[in-house]
């Protein structure tokens, strides 16, 4: 009994667990049936959301991957309604919010709520709100009041209101206002334009790019750009201004490398440099960094602090050197005065040289060395510390006065240059060299001034001798280092400016032309130096010789110095010049016009005599050491020849042709240029060569108007015809006297 009942015990508690078994098994899907929905019996609007097996890639195609609740609100609604991580899927791109209306039948959506696109691990878009149509593969996302919709790509971030992306295309773009930043620059713009995939972008309507870089302060402004965010190029269509701490430059057409500040610019670019120069031309290459341009095709380089310009077909200029090149009808304007000077050469230079000398530091001096008080010594010379000494009959006394500190010095201490210039009560002028005139002595001015600007042998007592220099113990710079500066020592760096031409120049200004082969301007001397076979016109004159050097005052020429077979001619008319050579001459200008000559060593002389009644009718020549002159109006005033000289003066009806010219005579007219048009084309007609033929002249037929040649030789030449030749033309041929002719 004890046994069956036993075993009946069992038997009734295993069929008791299977029965619980069986009710827990039924109440736990009866749970998981109600928390899915799967109980459409019970709520008809409550749908599963079914993950189809579809081709996720197919096109023309969004899938719903997931979502915590799915709701169809109505039969006659289209769309479901999603709730609870939602994500949908086209292709590789997702779509995540945190809720959703899903038109399944036109595969469109409306999202709402943490928007977020996803395309690999290189592109995502931020946004609150989602509109999608797969019809037009176009997603249209919003931002809430005070936030922007944010695209990210790698290191470039775009952030605007209204962000439109066309998923078939893969190319973003907004229209109310946006701004796209990379590490380089930030952009801003009323329209704009991403490609993600080539990282093209395209900005339009008030653009402004403004670099990142701590280093520059480069803005761009313009109506239309093209800018790659991988390779930081800016592509300008429109009319553009880019404004660096450099300079800036206006274009309509230029390519700009934002990381290497190079750029290339099209359509008569121009660049303005923070110096105050201007470069444009038909096409520039111009490197902001390293500081040079380049220009192609009717190049202006102007210098507006200056006032010159260079123009030619091609030009090259460098900031930081400040040097510049210009070849092809190569022209050089400076229009810094009244009148414009235009110089032509094939190839025209510019550029400055910097010179660095050592020397001694100036030792300090104590209070009680200083200058001593005038001394009470009659025979002592008061001097000031000044550029110039006024030296009067008796003491030398500095004209300006400094403070009551003078220095006192012995009569016998001075050791001064040669005057560089003598002023005569005549107004003649005289370089210092050349023996003085023999004239009376009633004629010259107690005071003679001393230019002493650039240095005399002055050492006033009391003044500390600075020991000299001693070469040989300043080490030699190492190539690969900073020069070193001994002890005791200091570098002084002088800079100066130098202009070029080469070859064939020729240049113009209302009153002053010439041609030469070769000119250098060295702006430190103010000296223009003009080289192989240089002419000089101005007025009737032509000058020209083995060289020619002009110096100039404030862009006008004061002085022209020909150091070597100097000849000037002044035509009066065709056929008859006034002719003046030697080995030296030095022609002094005053408001370009001539005032003052002296020619030295070898004087040859032929002109033309003016009569009180205007006409020429002797023609004179003349042979000296030494000549001076003096001018006004463009009319010799006086005219002095010393030591010696020899004259001759014949009626024209007798004179022969080979009187009336010098040995290097040539007039060379047609190389002359006759305005700023006429620099370009070298001389076309040479029919003006010079020296006409050899023949003698019989009459008027061979003179010109206001020549005379009267057939009484008495009232011809205002002279005895008996005796000497020479003689009867009323001049002497005693070389001890000294001839002055007054015309």
């Amino acid at each position: 009994m004890s046994g069956n009942g036993i075993g009946n015990s069992d038997k009734k508690h295993g069929g008791l667990r299977s029965i619980l078994c069986f009710i827990a098994i039924i109440s736990v899907a009866a749970m998981v049936m109600t928390t899915r929905g799967q109980r459409p019996d019970e709520d008809p609007d409550r749908v599963i959301p079914v993950i189809p097996g579809a081709d996720r890639y197919a096109t023309g195609r969004i899938f719903l991957e997931r979502a915590d609740k799915l709701l169809k609100p109505a039969a006659d609604v289209e769309y479901q309604v999603l709730t609870g991580n939602v994500l949908f899927r086209r292709g590789d791109m997702y779509m995540y919010c945190d809720s959703a209306h899903f038109y399944d039948e036109t595969s469109s959506l409306q999202a709402y709520g943490n928007v977020r696109m996803e395309q690999g691990d290189t592109l995502f878009v931020y946004a609150d709100e989602l509109e999608y149509t797969d019809s037009t593969e176009l997603a249209v996302l919003y931002a809430d009041q005070g936030k922007k919709v944010r695209l990210i790509n790698r290191d470039v971030e775009l952030q605007t209101d209204i962000f439109n992306y066309d998923l078939g295309i893969e190319l973003g773009y907004y229209e109310v206002g946006g701004e796209l930043t990379d590490r380089q620059n930030r952009l801003t713009s009323i329209y704009g334009e991403y490609a993600p995939n080539s990282k093209d972008a395209i900005f339009r309507n008030r653009v402004h790019l403004n670099s990142l870089s701590q280093k520059d302060t480069l803005n761009i402004y313009t109506e239309a750009l093209h800018y790659n965010t991988g390779t930081h190029i800016a592509d300008l269509t429109d009319i553009s201004t880019i404004i660096s701490k450099d300079g800036t430059i206006y274009t309509d057409s230029g390519v700009y490398n934002t990381e290497t500040t190079v750029a290339d610019l099209y359509s008569r670019s121009l660049v303005v440099t923070k110096t105050g120069k201007t470069l444009t031309g038909d096409t520039l290459f111009y490197d902001h960094r390293a500081g040079y341009g380049q220009a192609w095709g009717n190049m202006i380089l102007n210098d507006t602090v200056s006032k010159s310009k260079l123009i030619g077909d091609y030009g090259f200029y460098n900031e930081l050197t400040d040097s510049a090149f210009v070849t092809g009808h190569a022209l050089a304007v400076d229009y810094s005065g009244a009148d414009s000077l235009s110089l032509h050469g094939d190839t025209i230079q510019a550029f400055r040289v910097i010179d660095k000398t050592l020397v001694p530091k100036p030792q300090e001096q104590s209070p009680t060395d200083s200058l001593p008080p005038i001394a009470e010594t009659p025979d002592s010379i008061t001097a000031i510390v000044t550029d110039t000494i006024q030296v009067e009959t008796g003491d030398i006394q500095a004209a300006d006065t400094l403070g009551t500190d003078h220095i006192a010095l012995p009569t016998d201490s001075i050791t001064a240059r040669p005057p560089d210039k003598v002023v005569i009560s005549d107004t003649t002028e005289t370089d210092a060299g050349i023996p003085p005139l023999q004239t009376d002595t009633d004629t010259v001015s107690d005071s003679i001034t001393i230019n002493t600007t650039d240095s005399t042998d002055v050492e006033p007592a009391g003044l500390t001798t600075l020991p000299p220099v001693d070469e040989s113990s300043i080490p030699q710079p190492d190539q690969n280092r900073d020069p070193v500066i001994p002890e005791g020592m200091m570098e002084l760096s002088d800079t100066t400016h130098h202009i070029v031409a080469y070859p064939n120049v020729r240049f113009f200004r209302s009153d002053l032309q010439g041609v030469c082969d070769s000119m250098t301007f060295v702006q430190k001397d103010s000296l223009l130096y003009m080289d192989r076979d240089p002419i000089v016109w101005s007025g009737e004159r032509q000058i020209f010789g083995e060289k020619i050097i002009v110096h100039m005052n404030d862009s006008t020429a004061d002085r022209v110095t020909l150091p070597s077979n100097a000849f000037m001619a002044e035509m009066l008319e065709e056929g008859y010049y006034n002719q003046m050579s030697g080995r030296e001459m030095v022609a002094y200008l005053a408001e370009s016009t001539l005032r003052h000559l002296d020619v030295s060593g070898n004087v040859m002389l032929i002109f033309f005599p003016m009569e009180e009644d205007s006409t020429y009718n002797k023609v004179a020549s003349a042979e000296s050491s030494f000549l001076a002159a003096d001018f006004n109006k463009g009319q010799i005033e006086k005219l002095k020849m010393w030591p010696q000289s020899t004259e001759v003066m014949t009626p024209l009806y007798l004179a022969k042709k080979s009187l009336f010219f010098l040995k290097d005579f040539r007039w060379e007219a047609y190389r002359r240029p006759k305005g700023h048009d006429d620099l370009m084309d070298g001389p076309t007609d040479e029919s003006e060569t010079g020296k006409p033929e050899e023949t003698e002249n019989t009459g008027q037929a061979d003179t010109p108007g206001g020549l005379s040649t009267t057939d009484d030789p008495q009232q011809a030449d205002g002279g005895d015809t008996s005796g000497h030749p020479e003689e009867k033309h009323g001049l002497s041929t005693d070389p001890t006297i000294n001839t002055t002719t007054e015309p």
